[in-house]
């Protein structure tokens, strides 16, 4: 089901209207509350994927939960025994496998297919390999519910966290459904303490004081801060997003006639759409799950400000990006064959300098799962995982010529032109592998990048505008709407420079009301939040969202990028 159907508006007004009435009702308003919760989810996931979708997703989380609780009870039973480790590693293992199992049919059956595709392309042999690809129907969510599931099983597995005597809690917070379509990737001790203990925590925190508010519970300003988070969602999905894609698909679906700067320019467009596109679905879900009362995890905050790749990953998708160095990176350079390749590194080019070598050597390692995460096809593998891990290997490996650099041209790291060369490169690096993961195939984004060297300036005339499939009004309310989001990303990256980290993330407009403020403030002197004010502000945007909103040629109720994933 898409965040942007009348489907999901009415399923939520539903499903809000269940729960503030089991709300009102005296007696055990918890398991009520927590019953309505977990039946919206599994109709969400039904309506999303079908009967299908429900039964993998109920074989994974039944295998996480049993799994977590045998880890648990053989560590009780036998100790800290290597008996007792080895008992627990195998049933670690075996649900792991099972789960990597079920992701792999599903999503990764075709992958040897496209290698030999790719590899005809690569040695010019195309004409050898004759290949259909095999459909099968993948079931909704289950690349990120797995991710949020295995982080469980895994922080169980290593002590972080207790296992969960309850299945159908394991099973609600991994398919808690505003999180299923586009994440954010939850953790246990994040998500089950606002989901059931009404209170946030790090993962691996134990919580010393019950919250003052009743677990699960859902506030009038819940439901107000949660509508306005919806509709700046749905504004920049409906209004800037649907637009742009309007302009990337006419131009990718027949690249070969497109040249130079119209090349350049759809490529420009794609960065902004994926932009919008994932940040406004993510935007919904964190809106969504407001009105009940849950609070997700932040996945964006401002990630075209960054002055480097690594900093754009660590803005862009940022929950993912934490779950592979937290469950991959950091283990893999604890095993063996990389404590020695650290030790073989460091004796060959010195202690600093090894320890990049091997850290390098990691990066390639997970950014190839990073980038196979997202789909079994190499335009994935290579535009969101072995090229970023080679530009962020080669950053590492040249941090020293770079301090060297700094030092003898005396430029200031801070000066502002310094810093805005900086965010214009590290854009420009993004939009080039972004072209990759846009592409159908390896030979179609080499064929782009071939085609913008043309040299041709067709963007600046009437002709190219024309060509690129939106009216000049259309134009006009994308250029509006694209400074209206640029002025709210600045502001909230002020208040971030200035230590209000609350409103780092993403979106001024989107703020919790403990942090609110910026450029649509609904907080008075005193911190109290204005009714008045933040209703004219779920009314214009209600009003940009109705009006403004693209609903013409190529819309598609289901097509949120990240969903396919």
């Amino acid at each position: 089901m898409s965040f942007v159907s009348y489907g999901f508006l009415v399923f939520m007004a539903v499903c809000l209207l269940c729960f503030l009435a089991v709300n009102a009702v005296p007696g055990n308003k918890k398991s009520r509350r927590a019953a309505v919760l977990f039946a919206a989810s599994a109709v969400f996931l039904w309506l999303s994927g079908g009967i299908l979708s429900l039964a993998v997703y109920g074989c994974s989380a039944l295998t996480v939960w049993a799994g977590a609780r045998g880890i648990e009870r053989a560590g009780q039973q036998k100790g800290d025994s290597p008996k007792a480790s080895a008992g627990k590693k195998r049933i670690f293992l075996a649900v792991l496998l099972c789960n990597l199992a079920l992701l792999a049919a599903f999503k990764y059956v075709n992958f040897p297919g496209y290698t030999l595709r790719e590899l005809a392309w690569l040695t010019g042999r195309e004409e050898m390999v004759s290949w259909t690809p095999v459909s099968i129907p993948a079931p909704a969510a289950i690349s990120f519910y797995t991710l949020t599931l295995l982080g469980y099983l895994i922080e169980v597995y290593w002590g972080v966290e207790r296992a969960e005597k309850r299945f159908w809690k394991v099973a609600l917070f991994g398919g808690f459904f505003p999180q299923m379509s586009t994440g954010p990737v939850a953790r246990w001790g994040s998500l089950s303490a606002t989901l059931f203990d009404g209170e946030a925590r790090k993962p691996g925190e134990v919580l010393e004081a019950a919250s003052e508010k009743e677990p699960g519970t859902s506030t009038a300003a819940d439901v107000f801060f949660g509508l306005r988070r919806i509709l700046w969602g749905l504004f920049k999905k409906l209004v800037i997003s649907e637009r742009l894609a309007v302009v990337v698909n006419t131009v990718y679906g027949d690249y070969e006639t497109y040249t130079g700067s119209l090349l350049v320019l759809a490529a420009v467009c794609f960065a902004f759409q994926l932009y919008t596109d994932f940040g406004g679905a993510v935007d919904i879900a964190l809106g969504a799950a407001r009105m009940f009362g849950v609070r997700l995890e932040e996945n964006f905050r401002q990630p075209f400000a960054s002055r480097s790749i690594a900093e754009f990953w660590r803005r862009w998708h940022m929950t993912l990006g934490a779950w592979f160095k937290d469950f991959v990176m950091y283990p893999l350079m604890r095993t063996r064959a990389f404590e020695g390749l650290s030790r073989t590194c460091k004796k060959r080019f010195g202690k600093k300098a090894g320890k990049r070598v091997t850290t390098a050597a990691a990066l390639f390692v997970v950014w190839f799962l990073l980038g196979l995460w997202h789909g079994g096809m190499w335009t994935f593998i290579i535009g969101s995982g072995l090229y970023h891990a080679f530009l962020m290997s080669a950053a590492l490996l040249a941090e020293p010529v770079w301090s060297n650099f700094y030092k003898k041209t005396g430029i200031h790291r801070e000066n502002p032109l310094w810093a805005a060369w900086q965010r214009v490169r590290t854009f420009v690096l993004v939009a080039i592998g972004f072209v990759f993961f846009r592409s159908d195939s390896l030979g179609m984004a080499f064929g782009i990048f071939k085609g913008m060297t043309s040299g041709d300036m067709g963007v600046f005339t009437a002709a190219g505008f024309a060509s690129l499939g939106l009216s000049m009004a259309d134009w006009g309310v994308l250029a509006v709407s694209m400074g209206i989001l640029w002025a709210v990303s600045e502001v909230s990256s002020r208040r971030e420079k200035r230590g209000d980290l609350g409103m780092a993330a993403d979106t001024a407009v989107s703020a919790s009301p403990e942090t609110d403020g910026g450029i649509c403030t609904v907080h008075d002197s005193r911190g109290e939040v204005c009714w008045g004010r933040l209703s004219a502000v779920c009314a214009a945007l209600a009003f940009a969202v109705l009006i403004l909103g693209f609903y013409g040629r190529g819309y598609d109720a289901a097509a949120f990028i990240y969903a396919a994933f």
